[in-house]
């Protein structure tokens, strides 16, 4: 309700605003110019897109055509009016060839999911056949139904069309999703021979309607059939179940797809390609499934493992089980962004979950992404955000679904580092905006850091707000109420409020409907003599931009021998809270649950940061003090808290970084600092803080003959981070006795190992090396290009042998081709640059021969210099042509 008021206001002033400079024109001896009202800038409203036709299901048949980039469709749509009776449907469609539309009255008896017979003559039972017609421009599609429909009508849209999705203009897209073609031919014609030919979709925000004709808009909803012809040898995978697979002629295959839940249509998804299927133990009977290249099918359990227990917590978590017919996952290349959570069936960009199974020896990268996508399975899959305003009902809730998962399986400490990493990412930014947008100027703008960074703090302020028990049957009564519809806000608050019996709209306006966050100075003060201690909390934003705020909270007050914890409701510009105690506190920890998200002023004493390390139990009160206190090293007290921490700290990270932070420990402190990394090296269980104590001795010792020991066993370590510190360390102490280490690695599937051997080659390899990165190039891809290439270029530039140079140029050159704007970038420039060589080479060779008064003989060794360095220049040019 506060919006409308808002924007009903606005056209209050509107309307005033025109009268009055109406009277000033007829007055104008009387007014001055000066005086006269600046015009009215309406203010923008994202309303949600009107429902004038429904679409109830989908039903597509599709065959694609990989040499032209092409998708040949027909696309039968059973649809009503929403409402009002209506002679017109608009549909979405973009940059497609529009062979034929038709229009059929459906009989009344006729099911909502049976499609018309389009074999037989129009007219014949289950259709009838209308007068319709269609102007198809702007990428919209009018159609003339041919007769009115009322809402108990439903008729058939039969529209046969050609996709041409690499056709579409450039320019779409947003920071999370960078490219909206909707569909995509990776390497369609195989001349990338390190990447495996593939097709598939990425629909959100509105892109679907770049592959099939739909109303593309997140508040509609429908069943799907996705009927595919492909080659014998592709794997396909759609939403839904596969109902059917049916050899054809020709080496063809049809498989059908069908989801009989409805969905949005930015959820739906294809995807072809030579994938390997691995089928995991299924969950209430329901399949889980991994779709991956070859060379992954040995390690997809280890990646996406955990998906049947994710599955099951969230399930009994919230109340409501996983809702769709099965769940797989699948990964692809060159993805234009990081995962999408189609329904029942997520898709991954292979960057963020490739992972061999000795790899997540160091820890499952792809986990995080993993529950995330899962979460939106209920978030935004099963309840659907009604339009982009509302987008944190499903990102918001993803990315507190990562907070849950981690919670569950590694303990309050993982979940809360998790939780204060992603408040790092919102604090970074200096703009501010509301959760929930009316006012955005692109929907893309949507996907930042509000949605989801700061989404995912407020919803756990929420949880604090109203316990755990009344957070999670909200959440079921949302999720059950508005089950396979679209919602708004408003809809979340009414859930919550239904539970508690509590108005929930402070906490909502505050946080989902205004922009910013709580400013807080907090003073303390202790009376020996009353024996009392008054808190006093000031809220320091500015209140013209920024809401008062209600903030629940707790504090807890430390004395000799206990904790007496107090619950407090900030709610005015600056408040005081008084409270008896037997004696001065040593610390009075303010937000003792780490709720809150504020900027917060509260000063504290050295003796306070490390009574509260020592005392207060959460993740972000330990992290609190070393951060505080990291820079008093050199005072012997924090000292030892340092190397307390790096021993032991229960969560690796802490214990990292004050493994990183000793390094500034006074010289006097090395001795024992060398003891004390080699302590942790041999008896600590994690790897990734064995290796970044390894490191740490490495960056204080290099060369010492105890520490080079430690390297050169670290060789033989299962964990790749640990090896790979190994490995960088012997190549920076002893670059030839790094030669043959890196030459033991060169075929191990690292990512760690591979960027530490192709620094190492990039600045000392030539010939002898190249073999390496032709080999390892396989092995990259997304942004990793980037590196790689630029130490592929660097190698090369010092190789003599033509065919070395020939081969990097060459792949280069695949690597340019069909990558994303960034990685073209950075491979064209370093093919750019291996050609400067060569073309500074001819020149050289060219003044030698002009100045040269040698024999015959060198003259003729000269000229065949030349006129190889020609060649192979001229043949590099061709290279660069082909991809600048």
């Amino acid at each position: 309700m506060k919006f409308i008021f808002k924007y009903s206001l606005s056209l209050y002033l509107f309307l005033s605003s025109g009268f009055t400079q109406a009277q000033s024109a007829e007055n104008t001896s009387v007014t001055s110019e000066s005086d006269s009202i600046k015009p009215f800038k309406k203010e923008i409203y994202r309303a949600s897109n009107p429902r004038t036709n429904d679409i109830i299901h989908s039903k597509l048949e599709v065959s694609f055509d990989w040499a032209k980039a092409q998708l040949k469709g027909k696309a039968s749509l059973q649809i009503k009016p929403y409402f009002y009776a209506t002679n017109t449907l608009y549909l979405n469609a973009k940059g497609m060839t529009i062979n034929s539309v038709e229009v059929y009255e459906n009989s009344p008896g006729m099911d909502s999911k049976q499609t018309v017979n389009t074999t037989k003559p129009p007219g014949t039972k289950g259709s009838k056949v209308l007068s319709a017609s269609y102007v198809y421009e702007n990428d919209s599609l009018k159609i003339n139904l041919g007769k009115v429909f009322s809402s108990t009508q439903q008729y058939t849209v039969m529209i046969d069309y050609v996709a041409k999705p690499n056709e579409l203009k450039a320019g779409g897209g947003s920071n999370a999703i960078t490219d909206d073609k909707g569909l995509y031919f990776i390497n369609p014609n195989g001349d990338n021979p390190y990447k495996m030919p593939q097709i598939w979709t990425q629909g959100e925000t509105q892109a679907s309607s770049a592959w099939f004709p739909t109303i593309d808009s997140p508040n509609e909803k429908t069943t799907q059939e996705i009927i595919m012809t492909v080659d014998q040898k592709y794997t396909t995978l759609s939403n839904g179940t596969l109902i059917s697979s049916k050899p054809l002629a020709g080496g063809l295959r049809s498989d059908h797809w069908k989801l009989d839940q409805p969905h949005s249509p930015y959820l739906a998804m294809m995807a072809v390609g030579e994938f390997k299927k691995v089928t995991d133990a299924p969950w209430n009977g329901k399949e889980i499934s991994y779709y991956v290249e070859k060379e992954y099918e040995p390690h997809a359990k280890a990646i996406f493992g955990d998906t049947k227990e994710m599955i099951e917590f969230y399930s009994k978590k919230l109340g409501v089980p996983y809702p769709w017919t099965k769940y797989s996952q699948i990964v692809v290349r060159d993805y234009v962004s990081g995962a999408m959570e189609n329904t029942s069936a997520t898709l991954h960009g292979d960057f963020m979950v490739y992972q061999t199974t000795r790899e997540t020896i160091d820890g499952k990268k792809g986990n995080t992404v993993i529950a995330h996508e899962l979460f939106h399975q209920w978030f935004g899959d099963l309840v659907t955000s009604e339009s982009w305003s509302n987008l944190p009902l499903n990102e918001s809730f993803a990315t507190y679904g990562e907070y849950l998962w981690e919670e569950y399986k590694f303990g309050r400490d993982a979940a809360d580092l998790h939780h204060w990493q992603s408040k790092q990412g919102y604090l970074s930014g200096q703009k501010e905006a509301n959760l929930i947008r009316y006012n955005y100027e692109d929907k893309e703008d949507m996907f930042d850091r509000f949605s989801y960074n700061k989404g995912g703090q407020v919803l756990h302020m929420l949880r604090k707000a109203v316990g755990d028990e009344a957070f999670f049957a909200s959440l079921k009564k949302y999720l059950e109420t508005n089950s396979y519809k679209p919602a708004e806000i408003h809809h979340l608050r009414l859930a919550f409020e239904e539970v508690t019996g509590t108005d929930m709209n402070w906490f909502f306006n505050q946080w989902f409907l205004n922009k910013g966050r709580p400013n807080l100075k907090v003073t303390k003060l202790y009376d020996p003599k009353e024996k009392k201690v008054e808190i006093t909390v000031e809220q320091l934003q500015d209140l013209k931009n920024v809401p008062l705020y209600t903030l629940p909270l707790e504090i807890d007050i430390y004395l000799e021998n206990k904790k007496i914890r107090k619950h407090l409701v900030i709610t005015e510009q600056k408040q005081s809270f008084s409270f008896a105690v037997e004696s001065e506190p040593k610390l009075i920890n303010f937000d003792a649950e780490r709720q809150l998200l504020c900027d917060l002023d509260y000063a504290k004493t050295k003796e306070e940061y490390l009574f509260q390390y020592k005392n207060a139990p959460l993740f972000e009160d330990h992290m609190e003090a070393l951060k505080k206190l990291e820079t008093k090293l050199n005072e012997q007290d924090v000292y030892e808290l340092f190397k307390n921490a790096a021993q032991n700290e229960k969560l690796h990270y802490l214990r990292n970084y004050a493994i990183g932070k000793l390094d500034k420990a006074p010289e006097d402190k090395n001795a024992d600092l060398k003891v004390l990394y080699a302590s942790i090296y041999t008896k600590d269980q994690n790897t990734t803080t064995r290796a970044k104590a390894l490191g740490a001795l490495n960056q204080k010792f290099a060369g010492d003959a105890e520490v080079m020991a430690l390297n050169e066993k670290a060789l033989t370590e299962q964990s790749y981070a640990i090896c790979a510190e190994g490995l960088d360390a012997i190549i920076k102490s002893n670059p030839s006795l790094g030669l043959q280490k890196a030459k033991m690695f060169e075929n191990e599937n690292s990512k760690n190992l591979l960027f530490v051997i192709a620094n190492f080659y990039a600045n000392q390899g030539n010939d002898d090396q190249i073999g390496f990165f032709h080999l390892a190039i396989k092995r990259v891809s997304g942004f990793e290009i980037i590196t790689f290439s630029n130490a592929y270029s660097k190698n090369a530039k010092r190789c003599v042998k033509t065919e070395n140079v020939l081969m990097a140029g060459k792949d280069l050159e695949i690597l340019a081709k069909g990558s994303n704007k960034y990685t073209k970038y950075a491979t064209t420039k370093a093919l750019k640059d291996l050609l400067t060589v060569w073309e500074e080479k001819e020149n050289k060779l060219n003044k030698s021969m002009e100045v040269s008064k040698s024999s015959e003989k060198e003259f003729d060794d000269l000229n065949a210099q030349l006129k190889q360095a020609t060649e192979l220049k001229e043949k590099l040019t061709l290279m660069y042509n082909a991809v600048k």
